[in-house]
């Protein structure tokens, strides 16, 4: 049952809210419009010689006027009660159970709003067979309407006991998922520090060393953890911890590794144009890794001896699902003589590997002035 989102719907500040007051104010305003249209009804309410009641009423026309007026009000207020039940019925017709029996309401109380009606007529006009005629439609209403009720009666309490047990399990379910969700909070948590352990182990071990090469190597390695470990903490900041803006996520390790990689007396400027694109971790974590590639190997050898330049990375969300991530530098760009698909390196033999894992499209291309490396992969849309 969908009752807070019904009553919401019905109750709220909404046009169809106010359509329904405005048919309220409209139905009442015809049944006022006899004593405007016709002033000299009014007067006839304390006149002395209506007829054919003349003794009922005690020849007392406040008593007229009384009668008059308190059937006239009980009849509109009935119509308006049926006009909102007919509202209720329309508007929620699917998720209403037993709308069927407020039809049946909003027939009686019409037929008692017309039996009012008719009491007010009769003071002047003696329509004995109409009044006897609305009456027995009222009777027929009210007798189909009190012998199913009773039999309504058990259903909806069963339907409010069903209501209970799936509020109950709701709240069961609720705090079952925020358990599971602060659990699932701490192992991110976790593996963010122990990545960042391994991170620390990689930089204490590069530093009891003094081949280039080897320090090169382990501070290659603590850049590739971290990419992963910040996906872990974006993750566990996250508000949705199925899936990751990978936008952010961009940014903050191209900051980082600006920040390792750069030279303070040599500017190496960052831009970045990033569309948001959500994607799960299974696939930000192997993309995380060739950006951290691609940015590195733009510093390494983009910009050998110190030079500076710029280095622009790029996301772009196209239809479909498709993205194309970019990394370009205005550095010396890819030496005449190389072959780029026949390139061995480790940190290309990675990109292509992670590339092909998340079947997506590599290449590394000439540009004037650097190089531009594009990577094309489609993001599932079924990220929660």
């Amino acid at each position: 049952m969908s009752t807070p989102g019904l009553r919401s719907a019905l109750f709220s500040d909404s046009p169809s809210s106010k359509r329904q007051l405005y048919i309220i104010l409209a139905s009442s305003a015809l049944v006022l419009a006899p004593f405007l249209l016709w002033p000299s009804l009014i007067k006839r309410l304390f006149a002395t010689d209506f007829l054919p009641h003349l003794f009922c009423y005690l020849r007392n026309p406040a008593l007229v006027w009384t009668h008059v007026v308190a059937d006239r009000l009980i009849g509109m207020a009935y119509f308006a009660i049926s006009v909102t039940l007919a509202y209720v019925v329309f508007t929620a017709w699917r998720d209403l159970p037993f709308h069927w029996i407020l039809l049946a309401f909003g027939l009686f109380i019409i037929a008692c709003g017309g039996t009012h009606f008719m009491e007010v007529l009769t003071i002047w006009v003696p329509v004995y067979v109409l009044s006897a005629v609305v009456k027995l439609f009222t009777a027929l209403a009210s007798v189909t309407t009190a012998v199913i009720l009773p039999f309504i009666v058990p259903r909806v309490f069963t339907l409010i006991e069903q209501a209970k047990l799936s509020d109950e399990v709701t709240a069961r379910l609720r705090a079952s998922e925020e358990r599971k969700e602060a659990l699932l909070r701490e192992v991110h948590h976790r593996v963010k520090n122990n990545l960042a352990v391994i991170c620390s182990l990689f930089y204490l071990q590069s530093t009891h060393t003094k081949d280039e090469g080897t320090v090169q190597i382990f501070h290659n390695m603590e850049n590739r953890v971290h990419s992963m470990a910040l996906v872990h903490e974006s993750l566990y900041r996250s508000e949705n911890l199925a899936r990751i803006n990978f936008a952010e996520y961009a940014q903050a390790l191209a900051t980082d590794i600006l920040s390792s990689h750069g030279n303070p007396d040599v500017a190496v400027r960052l831009l970045s144009e990033l569309d948001p694109v959500i994607m799960s971790a299974d696939l930000a974590i192997p993309c995380g890794l060739i950006l951290n590639e691609l940015i590195s190997n733009a510093f390494k050898h983009g910009f050998p001896n110190g030079a500076g330049g710029e280095i622009k990375v790029t996301l772009r969300k196209k239809p479909g699902g498709l993205c194309m991530l970019c990394v370009q530098d205005s550095g010396v760009g890819i030496p005449a003589e190389m072959d780029v698909n026949k390139n061995k390196s480790l940190g290309l033999r990675l990109v292509r590997s992670l590339a092909h894992q998340i079947r997506g499209a590599f290449e590394l291309i000439r540009v004037d002035p650097g190089t531009s490396a594009n990577l094309q992969f489609t993001v599932d849309h079924d990220v929660p």
